[in-house]
């Protein structure tokens, strides 16, 4: 029987076919629910396509807002009513708007990647790089006015604003600057007008609704006595007269209300009771909604008119702030003076003066200020003087006082004597001025006719002369004339002018003096000096330096001496010559002058590191206006500079004093050496300073040490550094960077 291949060979056996026929059905399903996930899928991704579709609506209307918002914000940057700068850390243009190159009339093509500075004229320059520098730091506020220039070469001021950023981890500076020459002009026409209001030859009175003063001017007080704080408060009838009756001031103000305007003579009284007539006139001032808001009332003294003569002269002859003899009738009275003295034989005296730190308070405290100083020192002149006797104002705070009908010689001297000292004792109390207290003094020339000038002119000069030796050896006194002083007069204008010859011809030089750490034995320092080899050979700086400062030099030539001192110091190259600090002296026009810039332009030129710097003051510098010298000397000090005080003990600041000063180092002076050990009170000075200036956590230093003993005696009260003739004199620099190379102990 043939076999069937449905049916298995064995039972119990899978058929193969049923086997296949399952799998098929497997498949199928597998197959089927592929499908079904197919379809899930196809559903799947139309939602997903449908959700980009609306997220691509999305984005693209996102897309136009931004651009939108992006033209909108460029209208604004680019319109805006100021003009916008972005500058890199250089301090070149990156970005500007429309209106920034409107200002400066230039293209925003031509202004990019310039520097910024190129459009600022070359006095405001300084001014700038020292805004950017100071203002990243933090150190100042940022907002500046000066003056940028535009293509026309105007100059357009400006106010300046800082915002500072970084970009990437490097400063991004945005600036903008606002056009104020609108805000200047009505500055100025502020001004104007608070000065024709001040200095009107005619009174004026202005009073609030109510008839209050509130404002008067200068002239108001001239004619009526009162001051302006005697006057603001109070009614106008404060200067009636009483020659009005009710009905006169009852017309006056019904017109005044009705018409805006009154105008007439009338009679009022001055604050010393007098009575006198002025020609007034009324106005109302009135809001833009008609209310009244101020009358202001002119006038001026018609009796003037009777005295006119009287005041002619009065001006010709008469100092007009001080009341005080100018100097034409100064220069009658002494001449006649002296015509009585070649007729009678009696002596005539002369004294010259001028007020001391007068400048500095006219500078600090403004000159309405000195004015009043001014006019109070005049009144204390009056009081020392007899009746009979001319105080006299040149002008400026320059006075004269002629002492006449003088029996002899020598009363005449004792009686010049007395009236000095008076005055000077007058001259040194406080002034009270506008509620603050005010110290000045006096130098006081002295010249006796005959004996120190026969003629008018060789009087005054003489006392002249006196007056100012007075003044330079620290004024506040007196002193007679000499013939010495005279020839030092004749010195002094000779040096002036062979001392700005040797400038023109570059005659000046540098030497340079170490300074040792005796318990090292090594060089640390070296200090800068000036020197002039003149025509008839080498004049002291103690003699030339101060007519340097008197010229108005000291400034300039400080700063060649610190240019060519940090390049000379900063050329030497034998080992451990990096180590050595380099030490200048500052005058005080520089630290009253002081602006860092240029300190660190010429470190900058030298490549000398501020900390390898020490400038020396001294204490004479902090006598006048200390609060600026503190101030200059911090700013030196957070270059990294170091500051030393020079001869120490012989100014006149107290030891209480030194603790308020900002300065790392000081000297003592080699006046206080030379004693050394021998003499006691050099001794106890000298240990005294050592010890103030440890508790006071000061480095400290000798000067002028010249011998063994001296040496020791500093050893052993633990001095270390050492200046003097001792290890070696001040040196042409060549020498001395081989002294410094050789001296024993060096490494």
């Amino acid at each position: 029987m043939a076999s069937n291949p449905e049916t298995c060979a064995e039972p119990g056996a899978r058929c193969p076919l049923s086997a296949q026929l399952e799998t098929a059905r497997e498949r199928i399903a597998e197959l089927e629910a592929l499908g079904v996930e197919h379809v899930r899928l196809v559903e799947d991704l139309h939602l997903h396509q449908e959700e980009l579709r609306t997220q691509n609506d999305e984005l693209r209307e996102a897309q136009q807002a931004l651009a939108e918002a992006g033209r909108r914000y460029q209208d604004l940057f680019d319109y805006a009513p100021v003009g916008y700068f972005q500058l890199d850390e250089h301090g070149a243009v990156q970005e500007a708007n429309f209106t920034a190159c409107q200002m400066l009339g230039e293209d925003r093509a031509v202004l990019l990647n310039r520097p910024m500075r190129l459009y600022v004229p070359m006095e405001y320059r300084e001014d700038l790089d020292l805004f950017l520098v100071e203002a990243a730091a933090g150190k100042r506020a940022c907002h500046l006015e000066l003056a940028l220039r535009t293509r026309e070469g105007e100059p357009l001021p400006v106010l300046l604003t800082l915002m500072v950023s970084r970009n990437n981890n490097r400063p991004c500076y945005r600036l903008s600057a606002q056009d104020i020459r609108e805000r200047r002009q009505a500055e100025e026409q502020r001004r104007l007008a608070a000065t024709m209001f001040e200095e009107s030859n005619e009174g004026v009175v202005i009073t609030d609704p109510t008839g209050s003063i509130q404002r008067v001017n200068r002239a108001f007080t001239v004619v009526t006595g009162y001051s302006e704080a005697e006057a603001v408060g109070h009614k106008p009838s404060l200067l009636a007269s009483g020659r009005h009756d009710g009905g006169f001031y009852q017309e006056m103000w019904d017109r005044l209300l009705h018409t805006g305007h009154w105008m007439g003579e009338i009679w009022n009284r001055r604050k010393n009771g007098e009575i006198y007539p002025e020609w007034l006139k009324i106005n109302a001032v009135r809001d833009a909604d008609g209310q009244v808001r101020h009358f202001v009332g002119i006038f001026s003294d018609i009796g003037d008119h009777r005295r006119t003569g009287q005041e002619v002269e009065r001006f010709a002859f008469y100092d007009n702030l001080t009341d005080l003899p100018n100097r034409i009738l100064f220069v009658e009275r002494l001449k006649h003076a002296l015509i009585r003295s070649h007729r009678d034989g009696r002596p005539v005296v002369l004294l010259y003066l001028d007020l001391d730190r007068f400048k500095s308070i006219n500078d600090t405290l403004g000159h309405q200020t000195g004015d009043l100083l001014l006019q109070q020192v005049a009144v204390r002149l009056r009081q020392v003087v007899r009746a009979h006797d001319t105080v006299a104002r040149l002008g400026g705070d320059e006075f004269t006082v002629v002492l006449a009908d003088m029996e002899d010689q020598a009363i005449a001297l004792d009686t010049a004597r007395r009236v000095a000292e008076s005055i000077r004792e007058q001259l040194a109390r406080p002034f009270y001025l506008a509620g603050r207290e005010v110290s000045t003094g006096s130098s006081i020339g002295i010249a006796v006719h005959p004996q120190d000038g026969d003629t008018y002119s060789d009087l005054v000069k003489h006392a002249d002369i006196a007056m100012y030796h007075a003044k330079h050896n620290g004024g506040n006194g007196h002193a007679f004339f000499s013939s010495d002083m005279n020839a030092r007069v004749v010195r002094r204008v000779a040096l002036e002018t062979a001392l700005r010859q040797a400038l023109r011809r570059e005659e000046l030089s540098l030497v340079y003096q170490p300074v040792v750490d005796q318990e090292a034995a090594r060089v640390v320092g070296v200090e800068a000096l000036l020197r002039w080899k003149g025509e008839d050979g080498p004049v002291s700086p103690l003699e030339f330096v101060p007519v340097l400062e008197d010229l108005g030099l000291g400034h300039d030539v400080g700063r060649w001496v610190l240019t060519q001192a940090s390049k000379t110091v900063q050329g030497w190259r034998f080992p451990g010559a990096g180590d050595l600090w380099l030490s200048v002296n500052l005058s005080p026009q520089q630290l009253h002058r002081m602006r860092v810039g240029w300190l660190k332009e010429s470190l900058d030129l030298s490549g000398l590191a501020a900390e390898r710097l020490v400038v020396e003051v001294t204490e004479d510098h902090f006598r006048h206006n200390p609060d600026a010298i503190v101030e200059s000397l911090e700013e030196i000090r957070q270059l990294g500079a170091k500051v030393a005080l020079d001869d120490f003990g012989t100014g006149h600041s107290s030891l209480g004093r030194l603790r308020h000063f900002p300065i790392d180092l000081v000297k003592i002076d080699k006046s206080f050496i030379g004693g050394l050990p021998h003499e006691g009170k050099d001794l106890a000075i000298v240990n005294t300073i050592i010890t103030m200036a440890r508790h006071l956590d000061l480095a400290f230093l000798a000067e002028g040490v010249e011998n063994e003993d001296q040496l020791g005696s500093l050893r052993d009260q633990g001095c270390r550094l050492i200046q003097g003739y001792y290890f070696a004199r001040p040196m042409p620099a060549e020498e001395c960077a081989r002294w410094c190379a050789a001296f024993p102990g060096r490494a």
